[in-house]
């Protein structure tokens, strides 16, 4: 199957896959093992939720308003289940193949590809936003001072830390993200205020590879 048709295209068979994320997602040594964020974690979930409670109500009463509040509540789910696996399922390291395919992800393919490695190498920038415990960090690419992604890049690899030392490197960093996107929000919360957060940034290609981290950079909560 293809990474663009792993929806199911029949309703029942997508709620089928629903009713399964929903109990892994109320497995909270699953998310610990698989270094999953909580917080996005539970908004997929609720997503997954309304679609599943808009699909009963239509069931009960299918007029055309319940049928056009659950469309779009699946349409949601989907968006937010496709995020998922490819922030957090697909290029998961920590994620037995068996696993992936229970939540409806093939692993990822170990044939040869032209994909090479990344060679290129971010500069990571950190903004605060409106809400200043959140900083939008944000991966440049260096050859041509924007936003845009290099061809060797299928997507960037986040990293930070909060508190303590700075590493030497983003590969030190504990918490990760992965992104098709070369902007990514990181919320903390009332404890972190006044702390050092540290980020750094690396491209992947398309098989989950990592090119070189960009130097770390360092804000402050809050």
């Amino acid at each position: 199957m293809a990474h663009s048709d792993w929806i199911p295209t029949k309703e029942q068979d997508l709620v089928d896959l629903c009713e399964t994320w929903t109990v892994i997602f109320a497995e909270s040594a699953k998310i610990t093992a698989y270094s999953w964020d909580q917080a996005e974690c539970t908004e997929v979930s609720g997503r997954i939720s309304a679609f599943l409670t808009a699909r009963t109500a239509y069931e009960t009463d299918n007029s055309t308003a319940k049928r056009l509040a659950k469309d779009e509540a699946k349409g949601e789910a989907i968006d937010a289940m496709r995020e998922f696996a490819n922030s957090s399922i697909r290029f998961n390291k920590k994620m037995p193949d068996e696993d992936k395919l229970v939540m409806g992800i093939r692993p990822a393919d170990t044939t040869p590809t032209t994909h090479p490695v990344p060679t290129s190498q971010p500069e990571t920038v950190v903004e605060n936003t409106v809400n200043h415990f959140e900083h939008k960090i944000r991966a440049l690419n260096r050859g041509r001072n924007d936003a845009s992604k290099p061809a060797d890049a299928y997507g960037v690899r986040y990293a930070w830390q909060v508190g303590g030392e700075k590493p030497a490197s983003g590969a030190d960093l504990p918490k990760t993200k992965f992104s098709r996107k070369t902007a990514h929000v990181v919320t903390h919360t009332e404890a972190d205020k006044a702390k050092t957060a540290y980020y750094a940034a690396c491209y992947e290609n398309g098989k989950g590879d990592t090119g070189p981290w960009s130097p770390v950079e360092e804000a402050v909560v809050g």
